[in-house]
């Protein structure tokens, strides 16, 4: 009676215990397709996820972070082969939690994270490892791991955040390894904005193109004025003679008036005509 007993306790405490161990593995369980399904910007990711076999991959783990891509941008690699395409897919799952307070912590500015394709005892030069690198607080770009490979996605914000199960990451731009194919670069800036130029090289534009209002006032003032003109060379002034004081004199002189001697003349002619009409009168 008593074994009796223990066994049922002990039947029943393993039937408590695969009980809960269900219900965790259920809560616990991915299902990247479901999770997406909300998301109508990420539907062709999803679909590709599903053509290319890989939700059965990542719905098998239990801790998972999506770099996704919207519709607009998965284009870029959307009509590649199935196998390429699988690959660098595969690139985009990274197999650890990384949401946005997660990344803020990190200490170092660069990780190396480990992604699916890794798994596939296939990667080489790190072919299976992407960079995550923050370039400045709240600004954090991804890329290839592998050696020369440029950092062409950035992050543009949290999507799903299930702690510590799933993540989804939206970022610009596919990574694409040099192994995978041919690399997608990173969109140009929109039309209208203004790519900011290095300092030193706008001030020298700026000086250089056209004279400041106090660069033309230091020329103004510093040009001579009529007063101020710069004396004869020596060869002009060698070859005009000093002037005479006697004829300077002279030219007063003359410049004042007429002269003694021409005011006596003029004063005994008429003397003399006055004389002439006196007698012309007394015959």
């Amino acid at each position: 009676m008593a074994v009796s007993a223990n066994a049922k306790a002990g039947a029943f405490l393993l039937f408590v215990a695969a009980f809960f161990l269900a219900f965790s593995t259920t809560s616990t369980a991915l299902n990247i397709t479901k999770s997406l399904a909300d998301y109508s910007e990420y539907s062709s990711l999803s679909n590709l996820l599903q053509e290319t076999k890989l939700t059965e991959a990542i719905n098998r783990r239990q801790t998972i972070t999506v770099l996704a891509l919207d519709n607009d941008a998965i284009k870029s690699i959307a009509d590649r082969p199935s196998d390429e395409l699988r690959n660098i897919l595969m690139n985009h799952i990274v197999l650890d939690y990384f949401d946005k307070e997660k990344i803020q912590k990190l200490g170092k500015k660069s990780a190396l994270l480990t992604t699916l394709y890794q798994t596939t005892g296939s990667a080489s030069n790190q072919n299976g490892f992407v960079n995550m690198t923050r370039i400045a607080p709240g600004e954090v770009v991804f890329g290839s791991a592998t050696k020369g490979s440029p950092l062409v996605a950035k992050l543009l914000g949290p999507v799903i955040s299930q702690p510590f199960n799933l993540s989804v990451l939206h970022i610009s731009t596919p990574i694409v390894a040099p192994a995978f194919g041919d690399p997608v670069l990173a969109p140009p800036p929109p039309p209208g904005s203004k790519p900011p130029a290095a300092a030193p090289k706008k001030s020298k534009s700026s000086s250089s193109s056209a004279p400041s209002p106090n660069v033309e006032e230091e020329d103004e003032a510093e040009s001579p004025s009529p007063s101020d003109a710069p004396a004869a060379s020596p060869k002009a002034a060698k070859g005009k003679s000093p002037p005479n004081p006697k004829e300077s004199d002279e030219d007063d002189k003359g410049s004042e008036g007429p002269s003694a001697s021409a005011s006596s003349r003029v004063v005994w002619s008429r003397v003399g005509v006055a004389a002439m009409i006196g007698l012309i009168a007394l015959l």
